[in-house]
């Protein structure tokens, strides 16, 4: 639980990782050191992050909901925005259809 005397911990991605966010596994082990700090919040810096893939930001967001520490971003570009919104929107239209309920017909 956060508490009014904790400071949160900001960590400027782009120093840590690269101003290219591109890989997996690198969005894992940036997270892995997220989840070392003390600190229960943490604010992610994303000034001078010039692109993100798609498969950075799936991960990203995966391990951001995952962890029980407050995350908050901020200087996030808007190409680093739109990624994210991409994702998150794709990630509500693949919860929207349930396997179990298709209905397959052969013709």
């Amino acid at each position: 639980m956060l508490t009014c005397s904790e400071k949160p911990i900001e960590i400027r991605i782009s120093n840590v990782i690269s101003s290219d966010l591109a890989l997996r596994n690198t969005a894992d082990s940036f997270f892995d050191l997220i989840e070392s700090k003390n600190a229960n919040h943490i604010i992610i810096d994303f000034s001078n992050v010039q692109s993100i893939s798609r498969s950075f930001a799936q991960q990203y967001l995966k391990r951001k909901h995952d962890t029980k520490k407050k995350i908050d971003d901020i200087n996030m570009p808007d190409n680093v925005r739109k990624m994210f919104e991409i994702v998150e929107n794709q990630r509500e239209r693949r919860s929207f259809l349930k396997r179990e309920s298709i209905k397959y017909v052969c013709l």
